[in-house]
């Protein structure tokens, strides 16, 4: 080959490939903000826990810090406030007291309620000696006797002695925690006792109680909800909806069942074994995050009616559905 050639052939070459670096576009990492979301060792949790090991919250930019709570209630001040974004947990009067004192809390997603026909994550149990011998054959039995339940659970109390036609009159609670309700039922300090999974496994697996009756049959459809609180309702609403493309697929891999995977991560952050949490209800999470509402309105209007909150809410001071609605459009697109 001529020089020249050569010369024009290394330029045409050299212009090419300079124009195809130009073209190329600079690929950006995603900035990552930081949500804090409360932390409890519970089941229901974990999809938020599932999200986060998986990648699903940084694939949304999103780098989730649990923060660690002793119970649902306590982590209303902080969602309150924004020192959180995220909560969930049982509905409690401590909630809607909060929304009724304008703090900006709404109920935004699932995370398990009692569905009849699915297993029993919640329920009343009864001394197995009490069972046995024909004392306590169904609720209208438990007249007179002690019955252990949290202190958060008076409409679940109500509810279930209803189906044997008794009032909490008719009966001793006993308020303690649940690690406390198993010794109480072992050593025959109460009668009864109203708990929730992994304790209603551990009292039925050891001996020491059988099932009386489920909350799905008591309280069918009552949320154990996901709320969203001033940091992403009036801040950020759209780094809300990014964090619910997260939680939902959370929600559908933690739906895929008790996987070796979903184990695993499980057991890493609630501190169970992972064959108790194979024996243990894996409480239904609807996969697009729907709530139903009138459980909800009905505990509102009980609580109310009995004095336990001032005001009475309507849907709108309730429930921010948008995020799930939003986000469960996204995944469906994924998939």
């Amino acid at each position: 080959m001529k020089p020249v050639h050569f010369f024009i052939l290394v330029v045409l070459v050299s212009g090419i490939l300079g124009a195809a670096c130009v073209s190329q576009p600079q690929v950006k990492e995603p900035e990552m903000t930081t949500v804090k979301v409360a932390y409890l060792p519970l089941i229901s949790n974990a999809p938020l826990f599932i999200a986060k090991d998986e990648g699903y919250f940084a694939e949304q930019g999103i780098n989730v810090e649990f923060e660690k709570f002793q119970s649902g209630a306590a982590t209303l001040p902080a969602l309150v406030n924004g020192d959180i974004a995220v909560s969930g947990g049982a509905l409690s009067p401590g909630l809607f007291n909060a929304i009724a004192k304008d703090g900006h809390i709404r109920i935004v997603a699932d995370k398990g309620s009692s569905v009849p026909g699915a297993c029993v994550a919640n329920g009343m149990v009864v001394r197995r000696d009490l069972s046995e011998n024909g004392k306590v054959r169904d609720v209208s039995d438990l007249k007179g006797r002690k019955v252990m339940a949290s202190s958060d659970q008076d409409y679940s109390i109500f509810l279930a002695l209803a189906l044997g036609n008794l009032t909490k009159d008719d009966i001793e609670t006993v308020p303690l925690d649940y690690p406390s309700g198993i010794i109480a039922l072992k050593n025959g300090a109460v009668d009864a006792a109203v708990l929730v999974e992994p304790y209603i496994t551990q009292a039925l697996d050891n001996g020491t109680a059988v099932l009386l009756v489920s909350a799905n049959e008591y309280s069918p459809y009552m949320p154990n909800p996901l709320y969203y609180g001033p940091a992403f309702l009036d801040k950020d609403p759209e780094l809300g909806r990014r964090f619910m493309v997260a939680y939902l697929k959370g929600v559908q891999q933690y739906n895929e069942g008790k996987t070796e995977h979903n184990l695993a991560i499980l057991s890493n952050y609630t501190r169970l074994d992972q064959k108790l949490l194979n024996k243990t209800c894996w409480v239904p999470i609807t996969n697009n995050g729907t709530v139903k509402r009138q459980p909800v309105l009905e505990y509102v209007d009980w609580l109310h009616t009995n004095k336990k909150i001032n005001q009475k809410l309507g849907e709108d001071q309730l429930f921010d559905m948008s995020y799930a609605t939003y986000a469960s459009a996204i995944v469906k697109n994924m998939t």
